[in-house]
């Protein structure tokens, strides 16, 4: 060493003894202002800089990015859009938590989602929002606060999620583009084949869409008080209510023996909310002594909903091997003598057909282990199956028949039977170092629907049980990634 730096170790020692000498004295200089000052100087810098909570409640940032680019054809057009895939959209979230004494803490969560192109939204007609002057939509999906005890569980009150959210979405693979709602490209119209009904072009493409036929089953987020409760040999009982009024109860369960693990869960929901329709959406009901075409509204009609829902999901933890399956069946009540409401305003002015309970079952069978890229992370083979029946029932027909339906009157058809089935497969790479998953999934929807009519006859038997409607299938494309922080 030189003499150099022989001379900066021995500068650099003298200043440490240096300052542990005077530390004593400077301290003794500031007297019994000394703590004052400290504390003014760090709220200053708190108030100057982002921090991590404060000094009694701790604050964690976290959030995903998931887009994707999708390819779709309807029998009539195809094309490429690049979508925000609404399996889980891109959000931030913000949580925190404290200790109020042992046993007992309280917390906070806030979410906002921020999309710009939902994959559950556009259609052949839009590849983003259906106002393309607008960059997107911001919105709040939770912000809630809530209080735990170790033994008696937890309390939520705020905007959250129901205990029925999610019950159809739970399976150990975690895959991030396929489960039981049709997230994306569901809001696409359905297609008659070309010359059907004398239809050409674009002409072909009908105003019902496949949501009609396949619902998203998933409770919509609330303003809700909610209450979980401690975790007993693995099972939580969950119980939620809000709205006006929405109100839930759920089991999950939670387990591993040997090298099978299992997850599942079940619940009930009961909905009779006025809001969710609303004014604009009031039933349309055949009036006395009106011809068929021509009708009253029934209005003040409140949703009258309720739902038994759940899905499971194995896996054999040394092969990866999983299989995971969901179900649901919705009833509707009669809110007043003369129709039903379910998501949508449903029309009944033909046979008189009243909304029939609907079922879904869906099945996804695959592997999750270490195969295309071992060193990144696990690679997910998986192949699905769903079919939804009689989520139709009621609705009008006209835009599958080419009908336009009377201002102010009511449709000149319906569906009176209906099912939609959709296979899928796909491939999903986790890539660990960076808490991002790639994914390819091809899905193709088959529907289904017989309709009836008192309208300009196209349909060659008109009576209640109606005729079959040809129709196109409809398949999608899609490649993307999620990325969480």
């Amino acid at each position: 060493m030189g003499t150099m730096g022989r001379s900066m170790i021995a500068v650099a020692a003298g200043l440490v003894a240096g300052g542990i000498a005077l530390t004593p004295a400077k301290a003794a200089d500031l007297g019994g202002d000394c703590c004052a000052d400290l504390e003014e100087r760090v709220a200053e810098l708190e108030a100057a800089a982002v921090r991590k909570g404060n000094r009694k409640v701790t604050l964690d940032l976290s959030g995903l990015v998931n887009k994707m680019i999708m390819y779709w054809d309807d029998g009539v057009n195809d094309d490429v859009y690049v979508v925000d895939n609404s399996q889980t959209e891109t959000q931030f979230r913000l949580k925190g938590s404290a200790t109020l004494t042992p046993g007992w803490t309280a917390g906070f969560i806030i979410e906002i989602e921020t999309t710009s192109a939902d994959s559950k939204l556009v259609d052949a007609r839009f590849d983003g929002n259906p106002n393309e002057n607008t960059d997107g939509r911001v919105r709040d999906r939770r912000a809630s606060f809530h209080v735990q005890n170790d033994q008696l569980g937890r309390m939520t009150l705020g905007r959250e999620e129901p205990v029925t959210r999610s019950l159809i979405t739970l399976n150990l693979a975690d895959n991030p583009i396929a489960d039981a709602r049709p997230k994306w490209a569901n809001n696409f119209h359905l297609t008659r084949p070309q010359g059907t009904l004398g239809c050409t072009g674009a002409g072909c493409r009908s105003a019902v869409d496949l949501d009609v036929l396949g619902p998203n089953l998933n409770t919509p987020r609330a303003d809700i008080v909610r209450y979980d409760s401690p975790s007993l040999l693995g099972l939580v009982v969950s119980a939620s209510w809000g709205e006006d009024d929405l109100a839930d109860l759920a089991l999950r369960y939670k387990k591993e023996w040997n090298s099978i693990r299992l997850v599942a869960g079940i619940g009930y929901l009961w909905d009779t909310d006025e809001g969710e329709a609303g004014p604009s959406a009031a039933i349309v009901c055949p009036a006395p002594a009106v011809a068929p075409n021509v009708a009253g509204n029934c209005v003040n009609e409140r949703n009258d909903l309720e739902r038994f829902a759940g899905s499971a999901s194995a896996m054999h933890m040394p092969t990866g091997l999983y299989l995971h399956g969901a179900f649901a069946h919705e009833q509707y009540g009669v809110s007043n003598s003369q129709s039903h409401l379910r998501a949508s305003a449903f029309p009944a002015p033909v046979t008189g057909e009243q909304a029939e309970d609907g079922t879904m079952w869906y099945l996804q069978a695959g592997v999750k282990r270490r195969l295309l890229m071992p060193n990144a992370g696990a690679t997910t083979l998986y192949a699905e199956v769903q079919q939804f029946n009689d989520f139709g029932v009621g609705a009008s027909a006209d835009g599958l028949l080419g009908f336009a339906t009377p201002a102010g009157g009511a449709p000149f058809s319906e569906i009176t039977d209906n099912a939609l089935t959709m296979w899928g497969l796909g491939v999903v790479q986790d890539i660990d170092p960076a808490a991002m998953k790639l994914y390819a999934a091809l899905r193709l929807w088959d529907p289904e629907v017989r309709a009836a009519s008192v309208g300009p006859a196209p349909i060659p038997n008109n009576g209640p049980a109606g005729a079959d409607v040809s129709l196109e299938d409809f398949w999608a494309i899609a490649f993307g990634g999620r990325i969480e922080f």
